[in-house]
């Protein structure tokens, strides 16, 4: 298995890769591969993938952490060549998330409308693990979690009239490391 950092907070001093707030894994298993999330913009994933010799057209699937713009900001970019690319996330991912900032609630979830998303994606929602490819799988709802989640406490959803805390239930936690950074395991 290989996995490959294509968007992360940081890059190695004089990289020619590029940084952003957001994050993308590119991992390869058993001759296939998938797309991790992907990153806050469309611009930076591109480039860093180009960098990397890695080609879109080459994947067999796509995994969604959670519906926050920082992973999946790059949407509209990843799905722009497929007619129906097979994607896996938790059934939350449409829910509607918000983020606090002065005083005021924005908008903070995926960059495409539904409808848009239900066109180019071949969804596949699930709360429980599902397999992507060989040896890839999604870990399904994490609920209890008992290290820090990265949580914000400016990040909130809709309950019929109340706002409450984003509950946060993707799988969301992974080790960051540089864009570009390689791990291959045996």
């Amino acid at each position: 298995m290989k996995t490959v950092c294509m968007v992360d907070n940081s890059v190695r001093p004089h990289s020619p890769f590029w940084a952003e707030h957001g994050l993308s894994f590119w991992i390869e298993s058993g001759g296939e591969a998938i797309l991790f999330d992907t990153g806050a913009s469309g611009s930076v994933l591109i480039h860093n993938l180009g960098l990397a010799g890695l080609s879109l057209r080459n994947l067999q699937g796509l995994a969604l952490s959670h519906s926050h713009p920082d992973h999946t900001g790059g949407l509209p970019a990843v799905l722009e060549p497929w007619e129906a690319m097979p994607t896996y996330a938790h059934p939350d991912l449409f829910r509607p998330r918000y983020s606090r900032a002065n005083g005021e609630m924005q908008s903070k979830w995926l960059p495409m409308s539904t409808e848009g998303l239900k066109h180019k994606a071949e969804l596949h929602l699930s709360e429980a693990p599902q397999a992507i490819i060989e040896g890839v799988w999604t870990t399904g709802e994490i609920t209890d979690r008992p290290g820090p989640e990265g949580r914000s406490a400016q990040h909130f959803v809709r309950t019929g009239e109340d706002w409450v805390p984003d509950p946060y239930r993707f799988g969301d936690r992974v080790a960051h490391c540089p864009a570009g950074t390689t791990l291959e395991l045996q």
